[in-house]
């Protein structure tokens, strides 16, 4: 289960803003209850249709004069990317600018094992090779050494980057980063490829031509970074997302194929979901510039570097898995590990490419933050961390400093690296770290609004599609229905997701919950549901059909805040903690509680705690006192708990099991 926060828009407001506008009033909740709440803001979220002049950016015209002249002279360019998608679409970007402006031009993408950035052995090749100007995308703010080196050298250097500066800036013709202290432009927020964009239209002297060709790339790059979606990124993305019915890029174009994508109807989550990852697998299971070469490419030779981008993803999903089930394993045999308020999980050789996806689905999984570490033949330990509200990444990486090599990140993911022998300790201080943070309850779900009957409308829902493109900072919206009476329970495609009919304030509808088989769901026809829902419309067949599609649900009249903090004092006590004496008195299972719950998963032989704990949640049986029933009935091996799947399965006994024998149950009463 997860956090819920429902909005309650101003309705004052929310009138306000449909008398003074076309907005629909579902448009005008939405944009209420996520802060928009007067026609001066509404007027500069939808009205960014311009990029503001690329020379605003400070250093934007040294970098135009040095790379001008560099073109003109004839010298040997070398753009230097990263390799991410925000990389490589910031790298394909500018050497097809420049290339197309008669410029001698190469590129580098370092590999994962070179590590992010410069280094100085790329540095000895390009000399080597005859560069004598190193224009950075997507890196280079932090490069302070590496500019020195290149400067001894005789190689000039310009710095496109959008990431945070050090104390220092490197040495450069030019360094052009928004988040300069002395950048004057009012955009911050540009992902790498959006000022490698921009650079492209300084040079040019306009935005026409480079939007032309290259909107479409700055738009997989600004939604891949995860950048906030409002500003001139919208604007960005929103030109993009247009521009793909007319893409001339064969690469993008045939991986769109590939993705099964309809390009006409291009959305940042086709992006965000088909083409990113794609991308994305080049620089983490091989080279980048499989990728780059991809999107170079001016003929069908795309192709075959398109299907290559195809099979590395492929490998990047099984290798995902493996890793994944290695850390199931690992769990169901210290399950411990699970009451503790931040998770550090380590193993060896896992594939450092593919950590961080697997650090936020761990999150996701157990609502958890966490650092997932590989440690390889040397015993160097490379991590990656996800986290949420409540636990800031970075200040815990810094709390941590002494046990590291290195670290990074910011408020919700980091990187780091450490000695083998050192994580022990490591882990020791993250939990120090974590007690001191008080809310690490889950991750949270925020509802705009709570849905009304008239809500449940085609026009209505059509209407949402005004706030696109959603994205990081301007999420699809997610309504809250609350008490909705379910009619119907349909398997789909083979029992592997369901379609529900539910009554709701006098209307009736259906909802899709994907990979949700029937056989899981913890209700019945008749029960009333709270669900989380998206809403839109689609198409089939020529008729369009209101679509709503469950975000997260749980059976009506369970209190999430009574739900986490019965979770909290379960765990704070799993984990040897103090817990109040009249919560202790609350959680101590009778005889009937045990019967009953023993019972019901003999009945059905195997359950998800969740489904346990919607089908017996009342006033006297909190999360804690059913999690204190599993632990006797888990140690006296009436049932089997798996924990890396929350899920409980009955056990055969042949003979009579005593429970007041249970420790689990003995320690409880005792207390």
């Amino acid at each position: 289960m997860k956090r819920w926060e429902i909005k309650k828009p101003d309705p004052q407001k929310v009138d306000e803003i449909s008398r003074k506008s076309d907005l629909t009033s579902l448009c005008a909740e939405v944009l209420v209850s996520r802060g928009y709440d007067n026609m001066e803001m509404l007027v500069d979220f939808f009205n960014n249709d311009e990029l503001s002049d690329p020379m605003t950016l400070k250093d934007m015209p040294e970098a135009v004069e040095v790379i001008s002249r560099a073109i003109y002279n004839g010298e040997l360019i070398c753009v230097y990317g990263d390799y991410d998608c925000d990389g490589v679409t910031s790298t394909t970007i500018l050497v097809r600018y420049l290339e197309s402006s008669g410029a001698d031009v190469m590129y580098y993408i370092p590999h994962r094992d070179e590590g992010y950035g410069i280094n100085k052995g790329a540095v000895d090749k390009l000399k080597e090779e005859g560069v004598s100007l190193i224009i950075t995308v997507d890196n280079g703010i932090l490069a302070v050494e590496e500019a020195k080196y290149i400067k001894e050298l005789g190689i000039k250097l310009v710095i496109t980057d959008h990431h945070q500066p050090g104390d220092e800036l490197p040495e450069a013709e030019a360094v052009v980063d928004p988040h300069r202290e002395d950048c004057p432009s009012v955009f911050k927020d540009l992902a790498g490829v959006g000022v490698a964009f921009k650079l492209c239209a300084a040079l040019d002297g306009d935005y026409s031509i480079v939007s032309e060709q290259f909107s479409d790339l700055a738009a997989v790059g600004t939604i891949a970074d995860v950048v906030p979606l409002r500003g001139e990124n919208r604007t960005l993305v929103k030109d993009g997302l247009r521009m793909f019915e007319n893409s001339e890029n064969y690469g993008l174009l045939y991986l769109i194929e590939k993705c099964g994508i309809n390009k006409s109807r291009m959305t940042s989550n086709s992006v965000a979901f088909g083409i990113a990852p794609r991308i994305n697998a080049a620089g983490r299971f091989g080279s980048a510039s499989t990728a780059v070469e991809a999107l170079i490419a001016e003929d069908e030779s795309a192709k075959f570097d398109v299907d290559n981008l195809i099979l590395l993803n492929n490998q990047r999903k099984e290798t995902e898995l493996l890793i994944l089930r290695e850390i199931f394993e690992y769990i169901d045999l210290n399950s411990e590990i699970l009451n503790e308020k931040v998770l550090v999980i380590s193993g060896k050789g896992w594939h450092h490419g593919v950590i961080g996806i697997v650090s936020a689905k761990i999150a996701e999984l157990y609502g958890k933050p966490n650092f997932i570490i590989s440690v390889d033949e040397n015993g160097i330990g490379r991590g990656s961390a996800r986290s949420f509200e409540g636990f800031n990444v970075y200040k815990c990486l810094r709390y941590c400093e002494d046990t590291l090599l290195r670290y990074g990140g910011h408020k919700f993911a980091g990187g780091l690296t450490i000695n083998a022998d050192d994580i022990p300790l490591f882990i020791k201080k993250v939990a120090e770290f974590a007690g001191k943070c008080e809310d690490l309850s889950g991750m949270k779900i925020t509802a705009d609004k709570l849905l009304e009957a008239k809500d449940f409308d085609i026009k209505l829902a059509e209407s949402l599609s005004i706030l696109e493109p959603f994205g990081e900072g301007n999420k699809m919206p997610i309504f809250a229905i609350i008490g909705a009476v379910v009619r119907k329970i349909v398997p789909l495609s083979q029992g592997k997701h369901s379609k529900i009919e539910f009554s709701y304030k006098g209307v009736t509808e259906t909802a899709l919950l994907f990979s949700r088989p029937p056989v899981s769901l913890p209700f019945n026809v008749g029960d009333k549901l709270d669900m989380l829902v998206n809403m839109e419309v689609n198409e089939y067949k020529g008729v369009s059909q209101l679509s709503i599609r469950v975000v997260d649900f749980r059976t009506h009249g369970i209190s999430g805040k009574q739900y986490f903090a019965a979770k909290s004092c379960y765990e704070a006590y799993k984990r040897g903690e103090p817990v109040p004496q009249n919560v202790i008195h609350r959680v101590k299972p009778t005889r009937d509680d045990l019967v009953r719950i023993y019972k019901y998963i003999m009945a059905i032989k195997r359950v998800s705690v969740d489904k346990l704990f919607m089908k017996f949640n009342t006033q006297s049986m909190n999360y804690f006192k059913l999690r204190i029933c599993l632990d006797a009935f888990n140690e006296m091996g009436l049932i089997k708990l798996i924990a890396s799947r929350q899920e409980v399965h009955i056990v055969e006994v042949s003979k009579k099991v005593d429970l007041s024998q249970s420790t689990v149950l003995n320690k409880i009463y005792s207390l």
